[in-house]
């Protein structure tokens, strides 16, 4: 295949993945925005939240790579064990703490407890089903 010819197939090849980051990063940023004070939702909440279920880590990156003009309230966003995800010697970790009990959210042996978890689904008791997504 000529160089040329090779360059224009990984462009094409380039372009969907691009496309489907930025998507994903939008749909992060969207659902963060909606968790309300006082409440957390989990990576892996928000990476099903956002359609791309199982890239609960994906979502640690994309907030890192949010600008700050976003204003994101990405300290809202904890482990799924209720754990701030910085380690506990971190400015980070301290920096989120910090965050969430201003907002009210009490730890309780260094975890959030559960009816501090929020859900766009009022009856929702962990994973979401797809069809309740859907309704």
């Amino acid at each position: 295949m000529p160089a040329k010819s090779k360059k224009i197939a990984q462009q094409k090849l380039e372009a969907p993945t691009q496309d489907r980051m930025q998507h994903f990063r939008q749909q992060v940023y969207y659902w963060v925005k909606q968790i309300p004070v006082g409440k957390v939702s989990s990576y892996g909440r928000i990476a099903k939240l956002a359609g791309f279920p199982r890239h609960a880590r994906h979502v640690s990156k994309a907030l890192g790579l949010a600008h700050s003009d976003l204003d994101l309230p990405w300290f809202r966003v904890i482990g799924s064990d209720g754990r701030i995800a910085f380690h506990a010697d971190s400015a980070y970790y301290s920096e989120q703490e910090k965050r969430l009990k201003k907002e009210g959210v009490k730890f309780v042996k260094g975890k959030a407890p559960a009816d501090c978890f929020w859900s766009p689904h009022p009856n929702d008791e962990g994973d979401i089903a797809a069809e309740e997504f859907f309704k």
